[in-house]
């Protein structure tokens, strides 16, 4: 019987003059070298294979324009991918992908290149020299910081850098004018380089998912139409600021009911309940059953507040506004186990 590598060997060889070959899902664990006969490629579509390296003869096919190489077993690839000046399109997603070749740096035609769910921890300093590249897509990697040379894409439209443990940005991502999506979400940003205002063409920017503190650096930011989303939302520019500057009296004023639902989480009911006042209720040995008589939420805010006895810190917890009583509340916060059947350390 002849192998798979054989039957493909021999289509590579029936291709010498084809400008399009596809030999995705053909369970390929090697990529016979004959591929780097074919002068006349421009399209080569090697996904959805079990591809664990890539032969450096693939550097020889100097036509290519599009390389597609998703959902493979790939952990490097060769430097020879460096002599590929015509590629426009590169398509590495869904590998395990640790690294990137400084040669890369020498495509200087390309626009794209896909490199989401792969195991890349750093990149090469290189790559700012893909002065063509409009389109970049790190989701999804073990990205820890960014090299300063990233500020050299200026030709740089959307970037996705989602999914990754970034704790904070280069200065010189200001320099990155072209850019008009930016996706940090999933990260660990706490705050944002003041350079970030200097990106004049942003849209949109996603945060979500970072223990985010401080929005400042984009309160003066030159684009009106500027959408930032925080927790799922496009947060109000008057929300830009450091955290610790929030109100809870904002919370009477805000008429949307998911900024508002932001703005509580953010806030905490400790804050709002210090800032806004809350009536007791109903009182149980160490508990009390609050309620915020301002109208902030869909529905009335009930807080079951604990003083513990021990190190007198106050825990507070949102119940139920149905709840009346104290009891009842802390039934409900302990899956219904009736307060008088555990016993309270005191």
């Amino acid at each position: 019987m002849i192998s798979v590598f054989e039957i493909v060997r021999q289509q590579i060889l029936n291709s010498i003059n084809e400008t399009i070959l596809n030999l995705w899902s053909n369970q390929l664990s090697n990529l016979p070298t004959e591929i780097g006969q074919l002068s006349c490629l421009k399209v080569l579509n090697l996904s959805n294979n079990r591809l664990i390296n890539l032969p450096k003869e693939i550097g020889q096919i100097y036509s290519l324009t599009k390389l597609y190489i998703t959902q493979n077993n790939l952990t490097d690839i060769p430097a020879e991918i460096g002599q590929l000046h015509s590629l426009t399109t590169i398509e590495l997603s869904d590998n395990k992908l640790t690294k990137l070749p400084a040669e890369i740096g020498q495509l200087h035609s390309l626009t794209e290149l896909h490199l989401r769910n792969n195991q890349l921890t750093s990149l090469p300093l290189e790559i700012g020299q893909l002065h063509s590249l409009k389109c970049l897509d790190l989701y999804g990697n073990q990205l820890r910081s960014l090299p300063g040379e990233f500020g050299q894409l200026h030709s740089l439209k959307n970037l996705n850098l989602g999914g990754n443990q970034l704790r904070s940005l280069p200065a010189e991502i200001g320099q990155l004018h072209s850019l008009n999506y930016f996706d940090l979400s999933g990260n660990q940003l706490t705050s944002l380089p003041a350079e970030v205002r200097q990106l004049h063409s942003l849209g949109s920017l996603f945060l979500e998912g970072n223990p985010i503190q401080d929005l400042s650096a984009l309160a003066n930011h030159p684009n009106q139409y500027l959408q930032v989303y925080c927790s799922e939302i496009a947060l109000p520019r008057r929300y830009w600021t450091h955290l610790n500057q929030w109100k809870a009296e904002w919370l009477l004023t805000e008429e949307n009911a998911e900024v508002r639902r932001v703005l509580i989480q953010k806030i905490g009911y400790d804050r709002i309940m210090q800032e806004l006042g809350a009536s007791a209720i109903d009182q149980y040995r160490e508990y009390t059953l609050l309620k915020i008589d301002a109208n902030i939420d869909i529905e009335p805010i009930h807080l079951l507040k604990m003083t513990c006895p021990s190190t007198a810190h106050i825990h507070v917890l949102r119940v139920p506004p149905n709840l009346t009583s104290a009891k009842d509340a802390i039934r409900w916060v302990n899956w219904d186990i009736d307060p008088e059947d555990f016993a309270i350390e005191t």
